[in-house]
């Protein structure tokens, strides 16, 4: 039965020092973990658990790994911010960070439109998935 892939984060960092760390990853680890950020977990490579945050890979040993549900989406995903009733100014971007909200218990999605991040952080229900390939491009804009 395959499990993967599964979604965590990672709130603290061990106090047992780097043995939890393939050892060419403890620099990169170093940089990005303590934090909110939602590692998506592909698989395993020997004793090491396989994570990823969009082209960043690690790996690591199973600790302190706080799993949550997966909500559809993932880093590099088209979709669309919907208005939900003038909450949202609408508009087409693709996923960019995912974290954990502590206190909704949820994930929130930062998107970036073109080359501009979007500073508003997105529930699950604020988005929905789009086909990049079917997108138009309205005669004004050409």
């Amino acid at each position: 039965m395959n499990v993967e892939p599964r979604f965590g984060y990672y709130p603290w960092w061990p106090e047992d020092g780097n043995d939890w760390l393939h050892p060419e990853d403890v620099e990169l680890a170093r940089q990005c973990i303590p934090s909110m950020r939602i590692f998506c977990r592909e698989g395993e490579q020997g004793p090491f658990v396989v994570l990823r945050y969009g082209e960043l890979r690690l790996r690591v040993m199973r600790t302190l790994w706080k799993e949550v549900g997966w909500e559809g989406f993932c880093l590099g995903d088209w979709v669309e911010v919907l208005s939900r009733g003038k909450r949202n100014t609408p508009r087409t971007a693709t996923i960019r960070e995912m974290l954990w909200d502590v206190p909704s218990r949820a994930i929130r999605y930062q998107v970036v439109e073109g080359d501009q991040p979007i500073a508003n952080l997105f529930a699950a229900e604020d988005l929905r998935h789009i086909d990049p390939t079917e997108l138009q491009i309205r005669p004004d804009e050409e």
